[in-house]
């Protein structure tokens, strides 16, 4: 009879469900809480501020959320071991760090420090790779590295951080730290 079982194929089955249902942001945003959905949606400005490309964008942000759920899924159905459940928990820590940091740098004058978010956004994208690529597909794999492909270069954080560099954007990131402090408060992050 083999290696058939239900709970497999229910999995499988949802995760690509996940990937057509996911793509269209309405649908996403109508099952993410209203302060995580503020954030995406000002994130996606920042981003199209910086590509000045609407596609680009959208695919960034819908990588955010396809990986976000896909890891909700994972952790939901109790697919992770005790040590990927101990990276996961890493991956909490550090993501509430680089948001905590990420404010810090935007609301304190001259403390940025490009070298220092970019090891910690590398750090973070590793963990984040470790963990799902027993998991999820390639080309999860490949959302991830395309997420931190944008966030992490030093063009956009320097756009974001050095004033008078994009005035637009540093004026988004207000927005962005402040979904960001009501995230935190909401223990979201």
């Amino acid at each position: 009879m083999g290696d058939f079982k239900a709970s497999v194929v229910a999995y499988e089955v949802q995760k690509s469900f996940a990937n057509k249902f996911f793509s269209n942001k309405t649908v996403a945003k109508s099952l993410i809480d209203d302060t995580s959905g503020n954030l995406l949606d000002n994130l996606y400005l920042l981003l199209y501020v910086f590509t000045k490309n609407k596609k680009e964008s959208e695919k960034t942000t819908r990588n955010i959320i396809k990986i976000s759920i896909k890891l909700g899924m994972l952790q939901r159905g109790e697919k992770f071991s005790l040590e990927e459940k101990d990276c996961l928990i890493q991956i909490q820590k550090n993501l509430r760090a680089v948001a905590m940091t990420l404010i810090s740098f935007y609301q304190v004058d001259f403390t940025y420090d490009r070298n220092f978010v970019i090891k910690y956004l590398t750090e973070l994208e590793t963990l984040l790779k470790n963990l799902i690529s027993n998991h999820l597909t390639d080309k999860s794999v490949g959302r991830v590295e395309q997420i931190f492909g944008v966030v992490k270069t030093p063009e956009f954080l320097d756009s974001v951080y050095v004033p008078k560099k994009n005035s637009e954007m540093r004026e988004i990131m207000g927005k962005v730290v402040s979904d960001l402090n009501s995230c935190l408060e909401a223990g979201i992050l």
